[in-house]
């Protein structure tokens, strides 16, 4: 067997055991979603068991007509803020939890969605990318955006047992 075989089998084999993992969210519900500084995480629910999705890359929940929000949203205001008298973006503080789109976007989503959607579909590219499909049309897409470093994680809540995906596979 030539080296380029070899490489090719082992991210064969690395895709397989990350599609095994994330497929243990399938028929679990989405419970919360939110943030710490720019990393984002969702929890799903499934019998009495919790996973978490945490996220250092780019992504976005869309359905079949719009992107509902994505990761760079945390950069931007929200409306509310940016439409006010005293907004100024050179003083803006978009870490302060309330102040972005993102959080703004995220606090409609769950109003409308939260508890009612569960996962019927967890894919992974041959990059790493990540698609989490749900009842109602929608999605979580995930971009591995960095060549080597952690993009996003995924591991029932309490435990050590992390998968780790940066822009080479998993992290060990």
């Amino acid at each position: 067997m030539d080296q380029k075989s070899e490489v090719k089998n082992v991210k064969e084999n690395e895709i397989e055991r990350i599609s095994q993992r994330i497929k243990e969210l399938e028929g679990a519900h989405l419970v919360s979603v939110g943030r710490a500084s720019s990393l984002a995480w969702f929890l799903f629910a499934k019998n009495k068991t919790e996973y978490a999705l945490h996220l250092q890359t780019g992504f976005r929940v869309v359905t079949d007509e719009n992107i509902i929000f994505a990761s760079a949203d945390v950069f931007q205001p929200s409306e509310f803020l940016e439409n006010s008298e005293e907004f100024d973006y050179d003083t803006f503080e978009w870490d302060i939890q309330g102040n972005s789109r993102y959080d703004e976007r995220v606090d409609s989503f769950i109003d409308k969605y939260l508890n009612k959607l569960v996962v019927i579909g967890a894919f992974v590219s041959q990059y790493g990318d990540l698609t989490i499909k749900m009842n109602n049309g929608i999605e979580i897409e995930v971009f591995i955006s960095m060549s080597k470093d952690e993009c996003w994680r995924f591991f029932r809540r309490h435990s050590d047992n992390h998968l780790i995906i940066g822009g080479e596979g998993i992290i060990d």
